[in-house]
């Protein structure tokens, strides 16, 4: 059977103890109202926790609009589905010698990508909603997070809400 959404969040139910199972995030009940409220919150957090490969992207990124800033040659448009800027791929292969960025927001509030790489490539982690990409690992790690955004709204108990978050 395929890992589905709604899977992962009664896996997440499992481990603060309850005795419910979802159908559907949509459906009238307590538990799938509050995982329906955070399971995007705490998939997009255990994305950016690790340079997972089912959601690595190496991206040439499109020129930003607004001016250059003064300290950096080239201004970039941030990715709109990263979640987790990693590294500027390096055209000449040299690990040693990362290409160096910034992350910024220009002057009508987006965020952009700074540096003095001209044809600039970006490696990062994007934001993977196909759970049949996700690797076990990861599985476990947005259950356990989501886990701990569920655990108080449900169960009353701080301590297991803190415990999943130490966890994950």
């Amino acid at each position: 059977m395929a890992i589905s959404t709604v899977q992962i969040a009664n896996f997440a139910l499992s481990k603060i103890g309850s005795d419910s199972t979802i159908e559907s995030l949509t459906e009238n009940s307590a538990e799938a109202n509050i995982c329906n409220l955070w399971i995007d919150h705490a998939r997009k957090q255990a994305l950016a926790a690790f340079n997972w490969d089912f959601a690595r992207v190496r991206g040439t990124l499109a020129t930003h609009g607004d001016d250059a800033p003064t300290e950096w040659t080239y201004r970039y448009v941030y990715p709109a589905d990263c979640v987790k800027a990693r590294f500027m791929y390096n055209p000449l292969g040299r690990k040693e010698n990362p290409v160096p960025y910034e992350v910024k927001q220009s002057d009508n509030g987006t965020k952009s990508i700074v540096t003095d790489q001209i044809d600039a490539i970006l490696v990062y982690t994007k934001d993977e909603s196909t759970p049949s990409l996700y690797t076990d690992w990861f599985i476990e790690l947005l259950a356990t997070a989501l886990g701990s955004k569920i655990a108080y709204a449900l169960t009353g108990k701080r301590n297991l809400q803190r415990s999943l978050a130490a966890e994950a």
